[in-house]
This record gives structure tokens, C-alpha cells and sequence, in this order.
């Protein structure tokens, strides 16, 4: 029996197809193993995120270290890189992971993750500092936030009802701000803002357990690194009224 094989221009034909095939397949192909990986990368900073909230809940602090592998053993059972190979990255003051996604250099494709809430206050504390149960100069308010505020920003107070602009913290208008010194403060680099209180301070300035404070809608200072306004303020989630609580 003869065979017959294929000739030389057929063969042309079918690598000509196989060419075009390839050409059309490609970019989807190389579009899904883009997409893979952008999922992988969004799963794994979902772990090293629920790592982080852990921390924070358990050492009763915010992490404020540039190193991941501290997580390791405790909170993490494996830190890798990225898809891509490089090291995720974590910016404690903005609350924020990060991997720099398939371009290393464009932060447009880069994939960032929030750990932390918004920017919210949630306690308000009377610190007695002389320990002799009456609010006197020296004594302090101490206000604690969910992130870190950006520093350097003057704080202004009041207790008119609805604030002027300008105005961060609005208290009850039981409290007598007269008390406080200076009448305008400058928030730290923390996770906290202190309210000295002054010479004029005494037992009516401000009531323990039924005194409150809250962020002005009016608020312009009190801003995350993410420069985000904390809840309360006008545009933001909704804030509360605080109970001013002793120590």
C-alpha cells in the first residue's frame, strides 16, 4: 500500500495556523497568570493582615515596627515574598500593607491592604496626675485613636454647640474649657492626644463619668497618614460622644 505524506506546503499551512493560534492565545494566557497572581498576592497580605490585627489585639499595642518577620512564630506561621519576588511591606504610621504588584517602580499597580479602622477616637480618660481625686493643674485628658495622627497639628477645642469651623474637638457644654491649657494643642505622632489641664482647672471644669467629648464635624486637624479625617468629622463615617472616664 502507498502512504501518502503531508507536503511541504501544507505543512507551511498548519505551522502558519498553529503560529496565529498562539499569537491570539498569548496575551490571555499571559493576562491569566497576571491575574493568579494579583489574587495570590491579595490572599496572602489578607493572612500577614489578620497577623497584624492579632498583634495589635494581643500586645495591647499598634505595631510600629518596618519588619514583618517579627509576626513570624506567634502570629504568622510563614512569611513569603510576593508573586513577584519581592518582600511585602508594611506601613505602620498609614495602617497599611503593601506589595509593589508586577511593576516594581509604578505605585499605580501596586496592591495595598488597610490593617488598621478608620480614624476614630474611642476613649477618653481623666488622668489625675497628683492622685488626690479633684481635677487640678497638672491633670490631664488623655484621647486615644485608632491610628496614628499625623504630627504637628495645632488642636482646637470647644464647646459650643454646633462647632465653628476650624474647631477639632467638640465637648459638652457642661464642660467649661477655660480649664485647659493652652487654649490650642499640638498632636504628637501617636496614637494619642494629651489635654494638659491649667491653673484655672477645678471640679466644675469638666464632670467624670457624664462630661463628653467628641470630633467636631467642623475637625481639620485630627488626620491619619492616609490624610483621612477621623469619624466624626463632616464627609467621614459617624463619630460618638465619649464619656470622659477617670483612670
Amino acid at each position: 500500500m502507498k502512504t501518502k505524506g503531508f507536503t511541504l506546503f501544507e505543512l507551511l499551512i498548519v505551522v502558519d495556523i498553529i503560529a496565529t493560534l498562539a499569537g491570539v492565545a498569548l496575551p490571555y494566557y499571559q493576562n491569566y497568570v497576571k491575574e493568579t497572581r494579583i489574587a495570590k498576592a491579595k490572599h496572602e497580605l489578607d493572612i500577614i493582615k489578620d497577623a497584624l490585627i492579632k498583634f495589635n489585639t494581643f500586645e495591647d499595642k499598634k505595631f510600629s515596627a518596618n519588619d514583618l518577620n517579627i509576626l513570624q512564630g506567634n502570629y504568622l506561621q510563614q512569611l513569603t515574598n510576593d508573586p513577584w519576588g519581592r518582600p511585602y511591606e508594611v506601613q505602620p504610621a498609614s495602617g497599611t500593607l503593601k506589595s509593589r504588584g508586577p511593576d516594581n517602580t509604578d505605585p499605580r499597580d501596586d496592591i495595598v491592604v488597610d490593617y488598621l479602622p478608620s480614624l476614630a477616637m474611642f476613649k477618653a480618660t481623666w488622668i489625675d496626675s497628683d492622685h488626690n481625686r479633684h481635677i487640678t493643674n497638672g491633670d490631664l485628658v488623655r484621647l486615644e485613636f485608632t491610628r496614628f495622627l499625623q504630627s504637628g497639628k495645632p488642636i482646637k477645642i470647644t464647646n459650643a454647640s454646633p462647632p465653628t469651623a476650624g474647631d477639632d474637638l467638640q465637648f459638652s457644654q457642661d464642660v467649661n474649657i477655660a480649664g485647659f491649657s493652652p487654649a490650642t494643642f499640638t498632636a504628637a505622632s501617636s496614637t494619642e492626644v494629651w489635654l494638659p489641664l491649667g491653673e484655672a482647672a477645678d471640679d466644675n471644669t469638666f464632670f467624670p463619668g457624664s462630661s463628653t467629648v467628641r470630633i467636631a464635624s467642623t475637625n481639620v486637624d485630627l488626620i491619619d497618614y492616609s490624610n483621612r479625617k477621623a469619624n466624626g468629622t463632616f464627609g467621614e463615617f459617624p463619630g460618638i460622644d465619649l464619656l470622659i472616664k477617670p483612670d
